[in-house]
């Protein structure tokens, strides 16, 4: 005992030790890395505080909103310090290198310096890496964060679309709700009771009454009068310049959208900051206010976006290509539908935030759905009937192919449209209201927002080539301080008109996907279910999947032929490229477009390599078989693009047929003939025989025009009065100069062949006319007479009487 006591007593100071030394806090980071440590350190408290707040049971969607955008801030936190930190490790690696590893024990004794060094950078490089691995870590628990936050809102939202609640059809629901109607027109009275009685009390000082009516003055004015002026301001300064250029009506189109949006806007806000301001609203009236003015807002911007596009009783301001009479029809309805939305966002804010029953709830909203539907189908149907009227009046002026051409995208949207709106008509009488309601406002918002993408991409279109114009003041100041030329200051305009036009699509693409919830596939998640999966040997085949493969390969096709219009219409034009090398391009872009539209939706199916080698390997008999002729006329028109040896715009002669070259297909080449009628001929014939290419390489052509006169001509003054002829037209070159020889002298005339040489073959023909019409009343008037063509012989006869030849028998 007297000597395991002080051994025990040795053991516990030791454990002590031990224990304290591990409580004891971490060492401090090295000071070259201690604010990226602090980042990360923040960004992995405010990880856990944000996971520990996920698990609330009853989160709204706009917190899970909320949350999805925390957790991205965290992730740019860590990717800020993990930016920082890498360059300190790779620092700390390279210092490292050359001091080598430590001595080995039995070796001589290194510099203490070059030890010191090393133990110092060790340290650090140990530091950074630790800390290092710890910032991935977080950021992968911050990716699953995400990621199962986005997956709770999306399962939400899939729970509330396909919530199923009483049909409008529903005799019961209309008898509860006249039950259920007073009680909660009591709640709302009892709302107001509540808002004018602290009204009443908050406008007893005088100060507070006088700024309360300053803003309701000064809202009514917004309202009103101000909207007027600003209006009329604007047409006034738009015309002020005539003729009216492109960037004038895309300007003020844009300032009557803000205008009719801004206005009540600001309207509704000066009141509420008033009547906050003084202490005048419960907090439940103010949620009420906020929902007014969202709605309102909103209603004036779908109101003045259409007035803006549409124009009525000004066509000379209308930016949307639409005939008069469609417009008178229209006119009234994008007013009529903006009243319908902010009705109906209305309704639904109110029983939101008033706490209304579920009667009540399904009953106005079915009501305010019932009236959307009704607004819009309306509307399209209206402008169903003038488009008729319109097809209909003008189809004897209008070809059969053009005007089918201009149907067609009609025919795409309508059917859309009446799609869904058949969709929300269903929905709602079946008793899936949610969806109903969501059909409808997404209707409503995609083409709001399709709307305004015209518009602003029209704006944009305008402005950067008016304002980088050579002519504009700020294109004369980068020429005069850069030294560009006008063309290439043009060809910026418009690069920067498609750069910003590719950027508001984005914007515009974000804007619709945004209120489908998580993703699109939340709506479409029942049709792409396993149940609809189809087993076929090793192989599962989806139809939603096939689908969406076939929404996506279109999507992309209308992206590449939007970017092949863009460059024909806008771009090109602007360059000194020649019409041949344009529809090269052009019609490059257009195959490669086709090949990412084709890799993206394989993609999107999930095919890799080895099954797309497999396709291709199926694909490679049925080319040997029966495929050979179009895949060779494709790959010689693939040729033809990159070496052009015909291109289009070319004049070529194949045998005995010529014409102009005026497109360069897959399969074949259209040739227009002299007498407008189309050559086809397949691409392999273009690379494989001999072709004449009368333009190419910017050929000159030449005028050959051959002149018999008499003998008795002076051949030098014949010479002059030629040359002079030729030198008088202006289109006759002068390098390579023209020229006159003497070829040939017999039966009593003497022939002149003539050579002069035109900027292109194709005006050969029409100046070889021109130069005769001048050369033959010329040497007419020089007295000098042409040959006849055809020689005559004289034969002369004995005097002698020739007695006739016996008729033989």
């Amino acid at each position: 005992m007297r000597f395991a006591l002080p051994i025990l007593a040795g053991l516990l100071f030791v454990l002590a030790a031990s224990g304290a030394q591990a409580k004891a806090p971490p060492p401090p980071p090295p000071p070259e890395i201690a604010a990226p440590v602090a980042e990360a350190d923040q960004a992995s408290d405010d990880l856990r505080t944000l996971t520990a707040a996920s698990h609330a049971k009853d989160i709204s969607d706009a917190d899970l909103k909320g949350q999805i955008a925390a957790v991205v801030a965290i992730q740019a936190k860590l990717t800020d310090a993990l930016n920082q930190l890498t360059p300190h490790l790779q620092d700390a690696d390279t210092r490292l290198a050359p001091l080598g590893p430590a001595p080995a024990a039995g070796q001589p004794p290194e510099d203490p310096d070059i030890t010191a060094s090393r133990r110092a950078l060790t340290h650090l490089r140990e530091a950074v890496n630790d800390e290092i691995k710890q910032a991935r870590l977080t950021s992968v628990e911050a990716s699953q964060l995400a990621a199962a936050l986005a997956q709770r809102r999306a399962a939400d939202f899939s729970a509330k679309l396909w919530a199923r609640s009483r049909s409008i059809l529903d005799p019961g629901l209309w008898r509860d709700f006249a039950e259920a109607l007073p009680a909660d027109l009591a709640n709302l009275t009892g709302v107001v009771r509540d808002e004018a009685g602290q009204f009443s009390d908050a406008m007893r000082p005088r100060p507070n009454l006088a700024l309360w009516s300053i803003a309701g003055l000064a809202g009514l004015l917004l309202l009103g009068p101000a909207r007027l002026l600003l209006n009329r301001l604007g047409y006034r300064r738009a015309g002020a310049v005539i003729p009216v250029t492109r960037l004038r009506k895309s300007g003020l189109a844009l300032w009557l959208v803000l205008v009719a949006f801004l206005t009540p806007l600001m309207a509704g806000l000066l009141v509420r900051d008033a009547l906050a301001g003084s202490q005048a609203m419960t907090p439940q009236f103010d949620a009420l206010v906020m929902v007014v003015i969202r709605s309102l807002a909103f209603a004036a911007f779908l109101e003045g976006l259409g007035r803006a596009l549409l124009s009525p009783g000004r066509p000379a301001w209308r930016l949307a290509p639409i005939h008069d009479q469609v417009v008178a029809r229209l006119a009234p309805f994008p007013g009529l539908i903006g009243a319908a939305a902010g009705l109906s966002g209305l309704v639904r804010g109110f029983n939101n935030h008033l706490g209304t029953g579920l009667t009540t709830t399904v009953a106005s909203d079915c009501l305010a759905v019932l009236l959307e539907l009704a607004v819009v189908g309306a509307g399209l149907a209206m402008l169903g009937r003038a488009r008729s009227a319109q097809l209909a009046a003008a189809s004897a002026e209008a070809h059969e192919a053009h005007e089918a051409q201009a149907r067609l995208p009609w025919v795409i949207v309508a059917l859309a449209m009446w799609g869904a709106l058949g969709a929300g008509v269903l929905a709602v009488f079946a008793g899936y209201l949610a969806l109903s309601s969501f059909i409808i406002k997404e209707t409503i918002w995609i083409a709001a927002v399709l709307a305004s993408l015209f518009l602003l991409m029209r704006f944009v279109d305008d402005l950067f080539p008016s304002l980088l114009s050579p002519a504009s003041p700020l294109g004369r100041s980068i020429r005069t301080a850069i030294g560009v030329s006008g063309n290439t200051l043009e060809q910026i305009g418009v690069l920067l008109s498609g750069l910003f036009r590719l950027v508001l699509l984005a914007y515009g693409l974000a804007a619709i996907l945004s209120r489908f919830g998580a993703s699109v596939g939340d709506v479409t998640s029942r049709v792409t279910s396993t149940k609809w999966v189809i087993p076929l040997g090793k192989a599962s085949i989806s139809p939603g999947a096939i689908l969406g493969g076939i929404a996506v390969f279109l999507i992309g096709l209308a992206l590449t032929r939007a970017v092949r219009s863009w460059l024909e219409s806008r771009y090109l034009p602007k360059t000194h490229l020649d019409l041949g090398v344009r529809t090269s391009l052009a019609t490059g872009v257009t195959y490669l477009g086709a090949a990412i539209a084709i890799v993206v939706t394989f993609a999107y199916l999930g095919l890799n390599f080895s099954q797309i080698a497999l396709m291709a390997s199926a694909l490679s008999v049925g080319i040997g078989f029966g495929l050979q002729a179009i895949i060779g006329n494709f790959v010689s028109g693939l040729i033809l693009l990159a070496e052009r040896p015909v291109k289009v715009g070319d004049w070529i002669a194949i045998g005995d047929l010529e014409g102009d070259v005026k497109r360069v297909n897959i399969r074949a080449t259209e040739i227009e003939m002299a007498d407008r009628s189309k050559l086809i001929v397949p691409n392999t014939d273009l690379i494989s025989k001999t072709v004449r290419n009368v333009t190419h390489g910017g050929a000159l052509g030449r005028v050959k025009i051959v002149l018999k006169v008499e003998d008795q001509a002076d051949p030098a003054a014949v010479k002059d009065v030629l040359l002079s002829c030729m030198t008088r037209h202006k289109e006759v070159l002068g390098d390579p100069a023209a020229s006159v020889y003497l070829t040939d002298v017999r039966d009593g005339a003497m022939e002149f062949t003539v050579f002069a040489y035109v900027a292109s073959p194709r005006h050969a023909y029409r100046v070889k006319s021109e130069l005769l019409f001048a050369m033959v009343p010329a040497l007419k008037a020089a007295g000098i007479l042409l040959a006849n063509s055809t020689p005559v012989i004289n034969v002369g006869l004995p005097d002698r009487q020739i007695e006739p030849t016996p008729a033989t028998a």
